[in-house]
């Protein structure tokens, strides 16, 4: 089982960032202004200004390398992106529950708080988070479903 990162879309990558680590910081990262920063962290539908963040011009690009049979060069420079996490900051890997039951009450739980954020007008952030803790809960139960009964490939 592998573990899953949370589903962001670039500019909220950049919007993490810009709140996280500061737009000084940022800035000198990437060697550009710091409106850079504010720039890419702008969610695209509901601004006028549209401009693409690296993230996205990264896609682009590998993109193009794979159309042209160089797919393998942006894998390897995925690895090396990937090689800035630290492996023990991951988050460990959620293993299935004994039970149906109890992978049935674990959704209950993840979608009472998810329930809970949406209705406490909770920030995005952290709405989105409960977003996909419960869809993790549910895949688990689904999961766990498909090895007990027997299906191929579970």
């Amino acid at each position: 089982m592998s573990i899953e990162s949370p589903k962001l879309q670039p500019h909220q990558v950049y919007h993490i960032g810009k709140k996280s680590l500061g737009v000084a910081v940022m800035s000198s990262i990437f060697g550009r202004s710091s409106r850079a920063a504010y720039d890419w962290a702008q969610d695209p539908l509901f601004t006028e200004k549209r401009c693409r963040n690296p993230l996205e011009t990264h896609h682009a690009y590998f993109q193009a390398l794979d159309m042209h049979g160089y797919g393998y060069v942006a894998q390897a420079a995925i690895n090396y992106l990937q090689t800035a996490l630290d492996p023990t900051d991951l988050p460990p890997v959620k293993e299935t529950l004994p039970t149906i039951e109890q992978e049935v009450l674990a959704d209950y739980k993840a979608v009472s708080a998810l329930q809970k954020g949406i209705e406490n007008c909770e920030e995005v952030d952290l709405v989105e988070t409960l977003v996909q803790e419960a869809k993790d809960e549910i895949d688990r139960t689904f999961a766990k479903y498909l090895k007990d009964c027997g299906y191929k490939g579970a």
